[in-house]
């Protein structure tokens, strides 16, 4: 058992503002290893790790992460993905498993260098 790990870079032009989706209400996010319950904004040209305390054998459900284009994307007509990241089930590597986007995102993503417990997401320009 491990935990999962994300690095997660932001290649746009513009800030991408990081939260743990409120769903998961017993979801402690950490950010560069450190718990946080507050939205992290991370600035054009950075990269950070998003990672949760995983103590049980890897599932298809670990972390729930929510990366928008504002701080306040519950309101409005801000875009955001909220995804759900953990072990694919066809190919055993962390990834995301389940995605619903708000609005149209003004960044868009990929993932690469997937391994079981962890993987990179990079964010650019829409």
């Amino acid at each position: 058992m491990s935990n999962p790990v994300v690095t997660v870079k932001n290649h746009s032009t513009r800030d991408i503002f990081v939260d743990g989706d409120p769903n998961w209400d017993d979801q402690v996010l950490k950010i560069n290893g450190k718990p946080t319950k507050k939205i992290y904004t991370l600035t054009p040209g950075s990269e950070i790790t998003v990672s949760v305390h995983w103590d049980e054998a890897g599932a298809e459900l670990m972390m729930g992460v929510i990366f928008a284009d504002a701080a306040n994307y519950d309101f409005g007509n801000v875009g955001f993905y909220q995804l759900s990241i953990g072990q694919e089930t066809t190919s055993g590597n962390l990834g995301v498993t389940d995605e619903n986007t708000n609005g149209q995102p003004l960044v868009r993503y990929t993932v690469s260098d997937q391994e079981p417990w962890s993987m990179t997401m990079a964010f650019v320009d829409a």
